[in-house]
Parts: structure tokens; C-alpha cells; sequence
């Protein structure tokens, strides 16, 4: 059983040194020839003095030739994570932070899907490729999702650690962690200390970017409209519609009550997502297509068309929601021996 264990884990190294090495040799071929969001995480690290700053954006437009919106809406806690990548030249920042990235998703993936080869196709799933190619946050906030995930019962100090580091990133992603880990009061306290730990790290940069923050969302909520997003609450700008939305997330959050609850929900909730935001999900879509007789055939449904790049529209998305929430059975009262026996 200890043989198996090793060989299982060196295989998920494996596969993590594959796909980071693979994503980092991309970015190092694509930096300064495309447009990518790491661009203005780089520039706002080597500015933290003022992040939120419009002029910061302005700099970088002018040396990388990049037009539209990309200003950076962050909370300053992100800053603790991509402050050292800002202090390296553009050309060697933007591989590494796609390598790493990479290599820590595709670990945790590969702590979900069986066979663990198997997680080595993500490299062509849509929302993950989507993720990768701009360097985003998705793939990071991902690996300490799906880490949190499987580590709760058996490491549940360390699971609110990771779940804190992916609410420091992208706290929306975060937004009904405390009904799908409702009851998991060792997680929820960890995640809570660790979350202020980094609030108050945050301090470190000044205390008046948490100020500066809300009005660069505020600026930013100006310009969602006009942005290509497949939000459900992108289909109608209604109050009404917005509250009819929230009440399915937190719906399928309670119903579910695992990954695909957290991150279904709360694409219900968020006024702004694109495709790459489902690149978290993409590993447990590929676990439901791979034990159909376990998961069933609707959720099989819903993952394949999430892998095949289908929920890419505020309509589509609204479907897969509305599929999570028919098609899921409560995580504890399902028998899930290989998931909960993946923690170290």
C-alpha cells in the first residue's frame, strides 16, 4: 500500500513537472509577442507603492503596445504573492509565474482525476489553455481550491491556509465557502485566521491601498459592461435578475456542497467572469467523466461540455448551473473512497 502511495505521488510530480515546464516554455515563447494579464500583475508589483494608480496601467501600455481596460482591480493581499515576480525582468517573470502556476494546478488536479496521467489532457481543455496563455490568477486560486478540498478532513489547519490564499487572490472565488464548508468549523477558523494573517501583511505595502481598492473596483464596475463575460448576470443588468441569481448560487452551494458547488455558486453571484474562471472546475469535470457510473450521466453531460469549451456565453453558463444544481447529490452522503483517501 506504501509502494502504491509513492508511485501515486511521484506520478502527480511527475505530471506537475510535465505541465509546468510545458505552460512556462509557452509564456517564455509568447512574452512581449501577445497581450497578457500577467502584464499589468507585473507592473502593479514593481509599482506597489501605488498599484491602483491609472498611470501604472498608461506605462505599460506604451512599452508593450497593449490597447482597451486593463487596469488592475486586485485586492492588496495579491500583491503578497506576485511582489516577487514584479522585481524580475518581464521576459523570465511571466514563464516562471506560468510554469509555477501550471505545475501547482496540475498537482492538485492530479489529486482528483484517475488515472493521474489522465490530468495531463487539461493542457487542451479551453478554460484551462485560456488560463494559461494570459498568465492569469485562475490557475493559482485552482490549486489552492482543490488543495483545500481534499486536505479538509484529514489536514483541515492547512486546507483553511490554502483556502485563505485562494479568498487573498480572488475573493469572489471564495464567496460561499461558509455554506459549502458549513459545519467544517476547524477549516472555517484556520481559513479566517490566516485571511486576517494576510490582511495584515497586506499593511506591509501601506495601509491606504485597502482605500485605494474599492474605488479601482468601483471604476472598474464602469467598464463590465462593454467586456466579453459569461457571468449568468451578464444576460440582464436587473436588480431582480441579480437576486434571482444569488439565490441559485446559493442554492447549488447548498446542495452540492463540494468544488463544483463553490465555484458554480459563485459564478452566480460575480457580475464579471470569463471562460478562463472555470479552469478550477475543470479537474473535477474531467473526475465526473471519468467515473460516469459513480457521478451519473448528467454531471458527466455538464463536465463534458465544460471541457469542450461549450460554457463560454452568460446563457451557457446559466445552463451548467442550472445542471449542478439538478444533476448534484450532497458530497457526504455520496461514498467518494478515492477523493477523500487522495490527501497526503
Amino acid at each position: 500500500m506504501a509502494g502504491a502511495s509513492r508511485r501515486t505521488q511521484a506520478l502527480r510530480l511527475a505530471v506537475a513537472l510535465i505541465a509546468g515546464l510545458a505552460c512556462g516554455i509557452f509564456a517564455a515563447a509568447h512574452a512581449q509577442v501577445k497581450a497578457a494579464d500577467f502584464y499589468v500583475f507585473w507592473a502593479a508589483a514593481r509599482h506597489w507603492q501605488a498599484p491602483y494608480d491609472p498611470a501604472v496601467v498608461t506605462q505599460l501600455q506604451a512599452m508593450t503596445h497593449v490597447t482597451g481596460a486593463w487596469p488592475f482591480v486586485y485586492p492588496p493581499t495579491f500583491l503578497l504573492f506576485v511582489w516577487p515576480f514584479g522585481q524580475l525582468p518581464l521576459a523570465l517573470a511571466f514563464p516562471l509565474w506560468t510554469g509555477l502556476s501550471a505545475a501547482l494546478f496540475f498537482w492538485a488536479a492530479a489529486h482528483l482525476i484517475r488515472p493521474v496521467w489522465a490530468s495531463l489532457a487539461l493542457l487542451i481543455v479551453p478554460p484551462v489553455v485560456l488560463a494559461v496563455s494570459p498568465g492569469q490568477t485562475s490557475l493559482v486560486v485552482g490549486a489552492a481550491m482543490i488543495g483545500g478540498w481534499v486536505l479538509r478532513e484529514k489536514r483541515p489547519r492547512l486546507a483553511g491556509v490554502l483556502f485563505a490564499v485562494a479568498a487573498a487572490i480572488k475573493p469572489q472565488a471564495m464567496l460561499l465557502a461558509p455554506i459549502v464548508l458549513w459545519g467544517e468549523w476547524r477549516t472555517l477558523r484556520w481559513a479566517a485566521g490566516a485571511g486576517a494573517a494576510l490582511v495584515l501583511a497586506s499593511l506591509a505595502f501601506g495601509p491606504g491601498l485597502w482605500l485605494e481598492w474599492p474605488k479601482a473596483v468601483t471604476a472598474f464596475a464602469a467598464v463590465v459592461p462593454a467586456t466579453d463575460r459569461i457571468n449568468p448576470s451578464a444576460l440582464i443588468a436587473s436588480p431582480l435578475w441579480a437576486a434571482a441569481l444569488a439565490l441559485l448560487g446559493v442554492a447549488l452551494a447548498w446542495r452540492a456542497r463540494n468544488l463544483a458547488g463553490l465555484i458554480g455558486g459563485a459564478l452566480c453571484l460575480t457580475p464579471y467572469a470569463h471562460q478562463y474562471d472555470l479552469a478550477p472546475l475543470a479537474p473535477v469535470a474531467g473526475a465526473w467523466l471519468l467515473d460516469v457510473r459513480r457521478q451519473g450521466y448528467g454531471l458527466a453531460a455538464a463536465g463534458a461540455a465544460l471541457l469542450a469549451g461549450l460554457v463560454a456565453t452568460p446563457l451557457a453558463a446559466l445552463a451548467l448551473a442550472g445542471a449542478l444544481t439538478a444533476f448534484a447529490t450532497p458530497w457526504r452522503s455520496r461514498a467518494q473512497p478515492a477523493l477523500e483517501a487522495a490527501a497526503p
